[in-house]
Formats: C-alpha cells, sequence, structure tokens
C-alpha cells in the first residue's frame, strides 16, 4: 500500500495518508497535547425534537508541534491534527462517591488541516467501525457531516477553540483566541 506523509515544519509529521485521501489512524495521540473534554456537547439542529440519550464524553488532542505554532502565532498550520476521542459515560451515586465518569471508549475522529489534499482546507475522518471497534484507516467525511458545523460554529479556522480553554490560554495576547 502506497502511504504518503503529510509534511510539516521541520520535517516532522502527525499523520500519514493511504492512496490519498485516506488517513492512517494516528497512534500515540494520547500523548499529543490534550486540550479539553467535554460532556454531552455536540451541535445538532434536531437534538431539541429528540429524547437525549446518555451523555457522551468528547476527549480533544492536538499534535504537539501544531500546538506550539498556535501558541507562537494564534493560527492553526498546515498540517495540524486534532483527534476527537468519544468515551460513553456513567453515574455514580454511592455514598460519599457522585458524579459522572468516562466508561468505555466508542468512537475516533480526526481532523486534519491540508490545504493541498482537501480544497476546504480542513477534512474530517471517523475511524468507528461498530462497537468499540475502529477502523486502521478513514476516508474523509462528506462536508455536511462535520466540515459544514466547524465552518459555521468554530470560532478560530474552524476549531471550537472557544470550548478549549487550553487553546485560548495558550494563544498570543494580539490573537483573536486570547481570552478577553
Amino acid at each position: 500500500r502506497p502511504v504518503a506523509r503529510l509534511v510539516v515544519k521541520r520535517g516532522k509529521t502527525a499523520v500519514a495518508f493511504e492512496g490519498g485521501d485516506a488517513l492512517v489512524r494516528p497512534e500515540g495521540y494520547r500523548e499529543w497535547i490534550f486540550v479539553g473534554s467535554s460532556l454531552g456537547l455536540e451541535y445538532d439542529p434536531k437534538a431539541e425534537k429528540t429524547a437525549p440519550g446518555p451523555a457522551e464524553f468528547k476527549n480533544v488532542y492536538i499534535d504537539p508541534a501544531a500546538f506550539r505554532e498556535f501558541a507562537k502565532s494564534g493560527k492553526f498550520r498546515e498540517g495540524t491534527v486534532f483527534i476527537l476521542e468519544t468515551a460513553s459515560s456513567a453515574t455514580k451515586k454511592e455514598p460519599g462517591l457522585q458524579g459522572t465518569v468516562q466508561k468505555d471508549y466508542i468512537g475516533l475522529s480526526a481532523a486534519v488541516k491540508d490545504s493541498r489534499r482537501f480544497k476546504e482546507g480542513w477534512a474530517y475522518f471517523s475511524f468507528k467501525e461498530g462497537t468499540e471497534r475502529f477502523r486502521p484507516s478513514a476516508k474523509p467525511a462528506g462536508t455536511s457531516a462535520c466540515y459544514d458545523c466547524h465552518r459555521e460554529h468554530g470560532a478560530i479556522d474552524n476549531v471550537f477553540t472557544q470550548f478549549h480553554p487550553v487553546l485560548k490560554a495558550a494563544a498570543p495576547k494580539s490573537s483573536a483566541a486570547s481570552p478577553q
């Protein structure tokens, strides 16, 4: 299988592609910069019409080189990779122990900024294959699946920086991402 690496500054790469646009599932992403976690947060125009299911945790990671560039410039460079890891939730209600915790990993997605490969600049990928199983690679999702929402609601360059204090705190003071 031909594998093409996404070439970024200083020769470092966070991801690889197979056959042009199939993203190979990144390994070691839990060693990247942890941007934050949310519980039950999602943009869904149908949400008001359907009964809510159990809330899911969404854990977000960014590759270290992209984080350093964002901290320096307030911009996401070509080659930026975000990983969205989804976990089911469980509620604990015991004497002296109450709250919601992460239970099982149920989803794995990625966002990659690569204007040469993708005409929209960003592409979004889902590695989910059945329950708690993940594909070794994934093709980009259609624009209506993720891209349109990120373009409409992402605070900076299709990224939901408004939900991640780690990114807001890291941004240069002159950047639109820095805390007000």
